[in-house]
């Protein structure tokens, strides 16, 4: 991994910006930090599609856009200090511009979505489903590192499948694997254990469990299984049901992007 997109909301959630700049030390990777997109920007761009803005209250003055994009880049650059490091400005920072841009680098990383002040949620699904690449979501305030326990959610699914290559470079450097697989919660496919054995026989640390939820969804199962783990990071390959159906019913990926207290590693 020699190669990481960055984008923070707002300076005052700079999570993704601190996890960014400790993988990018830790890979010697160049770290490239991407103007968020106004929200004049984005309200347009939902008019376009013809939807309602996610902006409410009327949009921002110019001289509040500027301060806030300024306070942005500040955040990116106290952290960056010392990185092989860029900062890429509004030219390239439309609203689908980070699912477009993301194409040329090895990892994005971006804050957890969710309702104002927090990034919009559709600023999160252009990076993944346009780039190609694996998406990191940082929850607010999160100031550790990933990648020594990591927990693989396994559903049997192609996109389950995608994400263990996409995310070998985090896998590889693992202490310890737990591949997880909820009852209720697989398409037909191999199983968790199935998945442990051919990542054991990469050289991995890897055991493997198969939950029931009980009274939890399978998302929150997940979670909870992740943290008694002792995990730093969850992987998971997204929207195996439809966006729409999870939006509508809920299911595992939109549980873990907007409600996740660990790092998530999406890829699609």
């Amino acid at each position: 991994m020699k190669s990481i997109l960055t984008m923070a909301w707002t300076a005052e959630d700079p999570s993704a910006f601190e996890l960014a700049s400790k993988i990018a030390r830790n890979f010697d990777a160049k770290l490239i930090g991407l103007e968020p997109p106004s929200y004049g920007v984005m309200s347009m761009a939902w008019a376009d599609a013809g939807m309602g803005a996610p902006i409410g209250g009327g949009l921002a003055e110019d001289a509040e856009e500027r301060q806030r994009v300024a306070a942005v880049k500040q955040a990116f650059d106290q952290r960056a200090a010392g990185l092989r490091a860029e900062w890429r400005s509004a030219d390239d920072s439309g609203p689908t511009a980070i699912g477009i841009l993301g194409r040329s680098y090895d990892l994005i990383v971006m804050p957890q979505p969710g309702a104002l002040p927090k990034m919009p949620e559709s600023v999160f699904e252009t990076a993944l489903f346009d780039s190609g690449r694996p998406v990191l979501v940082v929850p607010p305030g999160y100031t550790g590192m990933v990648g020594k326990r990591i927990l693989f959610a396994w559903n049997g699914s192609t996109e389950s499948a995608r994400a263990i290559s996409l995310a070998m470079p985090v896998l590889s450097g693992a202490e310890a694997i737990e591949v997880l697989s909820v009852e209720g919660a697989m398409v037909p496919g191999p199983s968790s254990a199935e998945i442990a054995e051919s990542l054991s026989a990469h050289g991995l640390k890897v055991a493997s469990q198969h939950a029931k939820p009980g009274t939890r969804s399978a998302g929150q199962t997940i979670v909870d299984t992740a943290i008694a783990v002792g995990a730093d990071l969850i992987v998971k390959g997204a929207y195996t049901q439809s966006r729409l159906r999870q939006m509508i019913f809920g299911g595992m990926t939109r549980h873990l992007i907007l409600n996740s207290p660990l790092p998530v590693l999406f890829s699609y």
